[in-house]
């Protein structure tokens, strides 16, 4: 009897420090983190119910997940991640609840990308599971933009994409194309690994610097992820980061099972055509009987809704190639064939007219029409350039100027009159 009642109290004391321990874990952040229902760098979701669906738990006393094995989930080389743990379990009820309509958008969005993700992830040995993380990220919106300016479903900073080889200017931003961005995503993380030996610490680097990381490493002041962040460490939303992360993975191997439904997008099939010059979105998606939308979620790079004068390679849906590389040859061969109007007059010697309007110059016009001042000024018989009234119609020369007779009448500007003369 004595020997049971002291066991009792044994796994009774046993039951209380777990929870002791497992209350201090949760409480290490408190300090320095924002409310553990925030998404990280993102708050978008929304929920018609705040009442938290029924779904596999841990145990404190006994944490492995009671449902679908996290063994079932795909793994990468050196995929190290760690999902018993309380706080992952927190977020996994916060996404059923207050972030529920963010997680699920977002996990619809994925269908559109995830297959493409996980096959550059895998083809550089890296976790096929980190093709979850833009979910956290962005929502995985191609569009997204955070207060810091970090753009993209990765979230790159302008330094950082091109950094690892996104082109990003007036005309494209890389960070913006889900597999591009993905490439520069896995060279980054290949980077963040080698340093740190590990796949939590290498996830607080991409979210707060590896820099960072390493200088609480350096100190000695912790080991792990999980201790850093126990300790205060890590900036709140670094704190956040990874078991967010972990929680968002540990849903989408099993989303049914969580109360979710599984991703409705399907996935954008397309071919790639290589464009020489600068042509619309519209263009492109009358070519490829397209809608301009479709067109642009294919090239969400080009942000200006044209490709680069230099030339770039679009996407077009799928068994459109054909086509539409021929009808860009097309336009550019017409383009060829049109002779401008200034060539075509300097050969045939056939006039052409230009009607002035209030603030033209005799400079602007004959520079327009590629003569100079002088032969525009003696084809209309014009003395005084400050008798020539608006509206009038110049009668412009079939021969183009020398040289030097254009440098001469560029130094002397000569401004029509702002008003009809008598």
């Amino acid at each position: 009897m004595r020997q049971h009642t002291d066991g009792a109290a044994l796994r009774h004391w046993a039951g209380v420090t777990l929870l002791l321990a497992a209350t201090w874990q949760l409480a290490g952040c408190a300090s320095s983190q924002r409310a553990v229902d925030g998404l990280s760098p993102f708050s978008w979701g929304d929920s018609s119910s705040t009442e938290p669906i029924s779904r596999p738990r841990y145990s404190i006393a006994d944490p492995q997940l009671y449902g679908p094995p996290i063994s079932a989930a795909p793994k990468g080389a050196g995929d190290q991640f760690e999902f018993s743990n309380p706080r992952v379990d927190s977020f996994v009820n916060t996404f059923q609840t207050r972030q529920r309509g963010f997680y699920q958008g977002a996990l619809d969005r994925s269908g559109r990308y995830m297959p493409k993700m996980q096959r550059v992830l895998r083809d550089q040995n890296l976790p096929s599971a980190l093709a979850y993380l833009p979910i956290i990220e962005s929502g995985f919106r191609t569009h997204a933009v955070s207060r810091a300016g970090a753009v993209g479903p990765w979230q790159f900073i302008l330094a950082t994409g091109r950094r690892y080889g996104l082109r990003i200017d007036s005309y494209v931003d890389e960070r913006r194309d889900p597999v591009k961005s993905t490439h520069a995503a896995a060279r980054y993380f290949k980077d963040l690994y080698a340093q740190f030996g590990d796949w939590h610490l290498s996830l607080a680097a991409y979210n707060t610097g590896e820099m960072n990381i390493a200088r609480i490493l350096e100190r000695g002041r912790a080991d792990d992820y999980w201790e850093m962040s126990a300790r205060g460490y890590l900036p709140s939303e670094t704190c956040d980061f990874v078991p967010q992360f972990l929680a968002a993975v540990q849903i989408a191997h099993a989303p049914e099972v969580y109360g979710f439904d599984a991703p409705q997008d399907e996935e954008l099939h397309y071919d790639l055509v290589r464009v020489n010059h600068s042509v619309s979105l519209k263009t492109v998606a009358k070519f490829s009987n397209a809608s301009v939308n479709e067109i642009t979620e294919l090239n969400p790079a080009l942000h200006r809704g044209v490709t680069p004068p230099q030339g770039y390679t679009v996407r077009v849906p799928k068994g459109t190639k054909g086509i539409v590389e021929v009808a860009l040859a097309r336009m550019r061969y017409d383009a060829a064939q049109v002779v401008p109007a200034r060539t075509v007059a300097a050969r045939t010697g056939v006039a052409r007219t230009h009607k002035l309007r209030k603030g033209d110059t005799l400079t602007a016009v004959a520079k327009q029409h590629g003569v100079s001042v002088t032969s525009l000024q003696k084809a209309n018989g014009i003395r005084d350039a400050r008798r020539v009234a608006a509206g009038r119609v110049l009668r412009i020369p079939g021969s183009s100027p020398s040289p030097k007779a254009k440098v001469v009448a560029a130094k002397k500007p000569v401004r029509i009159a702002s008003r009809k003369t008598r």
